[in-house]
């Protein structure tokens, strides 16, 4: 069939999102796992995850997958209504792709048959909904895609500047925007910062949305010492008390308490949260974290019930999402700190080995080997060499900075330079003059 019809319908498919930009496997994950909560969803709102995650879904390979989900996605709003021009035209393309054609012309005519029965405002708009699932759609998907789901927001505000979910969304993209250009000491003041107006804008439309609630919680965090985060406390303490049941929330909350070095509060939020999502791998991570950073709180890094539980949730975590390999590399440090240094081994090995390895993951599997070879086998140049690879692998992470601080502090007690430290660090000096 010609392909023509298919680049006509307003649908994932044709909303230029291409899968270099994402990373799938935690897309896809994120959707699983609100999914897998059991909880009210609002409008068609459950519709739209089916659709994103099938989209996922199709950018791995696996169509058949996509088609079983859009089903899923039909389910949720069985009439033949504007609801459902995203769905049938993500259908449309699913079919035409699997070379059922029949099947893909007959969602292209439920299109238009729906497009004749509900006109948009005017041909060159979007219908209301359409555009609500595009620029959610944009905002979930990748951090490249934020600054067009800002322009759909932004142009939705400007036909209904008083609409609370374009000023949500609006917000939000906002938010995203300055975080990408947010360090740990470089902040968009308070003050000076338009995601912060327009939150709090978007509160007085919508006082009930929680996630409102945490963001503006986050723009008042100060990172500083002996500073009251009074402020950003009552704000979420109110998201959660409005959504305690959020998985999205609820992490968000709790990282915000860990920020906090409130740890014991952190796990008690998550433990709670975890008899509602007990499949959530990136619940178990984050109880893993707090149990960690509650040990270095304690000066009891070694605490054999602390660092036992935090083994227990990261092996958890991992067997959900065997496709993370980060918190499976703080596994393997964990059980060399457990004494269990073969099997910290087997498992560094483990990963290493595993085909088409991310750059970034590369990184940290050095920086964390390193780490492994420096403090628990005590053998200083090995971990010298794999810090010289994650740094040669360039400034793919933060774990590049982890490897060349790690060089320097080598370097503080070498100082007839035996492993040519001064070479490396030197060369990357002259590539970057600012660092």
């Amino acid at each position: 069939m010609s392909e023509d019809k298919l680049k006509l319908l307003s649908c994932h498919f044709t909303w230029d999102l291409q899968k270099e930009d994402a990373d799938l496997n935690f897309l896809e994950v994120k959707v699983r796992e609100r999914l897998a909560v059991k909880c009210e969803y609002e409008g068609n709102l459950k519709q739209r995850e089916f659709n994103f995650l099938a989209f996922i879904k199709h950018l791995q390979g696996f169509n058949d997958e996509a088609l079983k989900t859009l089903q899923l996605a039909k389910k949720e709003h069985p009439e033949d209504d504007s609801n459902v021009i995203v769905t049938y035209g993500n259908l449309a393309w699913v079919h035409s792709l699997m070379s059922n054609v029949t099947e893909a012309e007959t969602y292209i005519a439920k299109v238009n048959e729906i497009l004749r029965a509900f006109p948009a405002p005017s041909p060159a708009e979007l219908h209301r909904e359409v555009q609500s699932e595009k620029a959610w759609s944009l905002l979930k998907f990748s951090r490249k895609t934020y600054i067009r789901a800002k322009e759909s927001f932004l142009e939705a505000l400007q036909k209904e500047p008083d609409d609370k979910e374009w000023n949500t969304g609006f917000a939000f993209s906002l938010f995203r925007l300055e975080g990408l250009k947010i360090g740990r000491y470089k902040r968009v003041g308070v003050e000076e910062s338009p995601a912060v107006l327009q939150l709090k804008k978007a509160l007085n439309l919508d006082p009930d949305n929680p996630m409102i609630h945490v963001y503006l919680g986050l723009k008042c965090y100060k990172n500083t010492e002996n500073v009251n985060n009074a402020e950003a406390w009552q704000y979420m303490r109110q998201a959660l008390t409005m959504a305690p049941d959020n998985l999205s929330v609820v992490l968000r909350v709790a990282k915000f308490m860990k920020k906090e070095q409130r740890y014991e509060k952190a796990l008690e939020v998550l433990l709670e949260m975890l008899k509602n999502a007990p499949d959530s791998s990136r619940l178990h991570l984050e109880i893993a974290n707090n149990y960690r950073w509650k040990a270095m709180q304690m000066n009891d890094l070694n605490n054999p019930e602390l660092l036992g539980l935090c083994i227990h949730h990261l092996e958890k975590g991992a067997s959900l999402n065997p496709g993370y390999i980060y918190p499976q590399l703080e596994l393997a440090l964990r059980y060399s700190e457990h004494k269990q240094i073969a099997k910290a081994e087997q498992k560094f090995t483990e990963l290493f080995a595993l085909p088409d390895l991310k750059p970034a993951d590369r990184q940290a599997w050095h920086r964390m080997y390193g780490d492994f070879k420096h403090y628990r086998l005590g053998s200083e140049k090995s971990a010298v060499d794999h810090y010289k690879q994650g740094m040669m692998l360039g400034r793919v992470s933060t774990e590049w900075i982890a490897c060349r601080n790690r060089l320097r502090k080598v370097l503080q007690r070498d100082i007839r330079d035996i492993y040519e430290i001064r070479t490396l660090l030197g060369s990357f000096r002259k590539e970057n003059k600012d660092d």
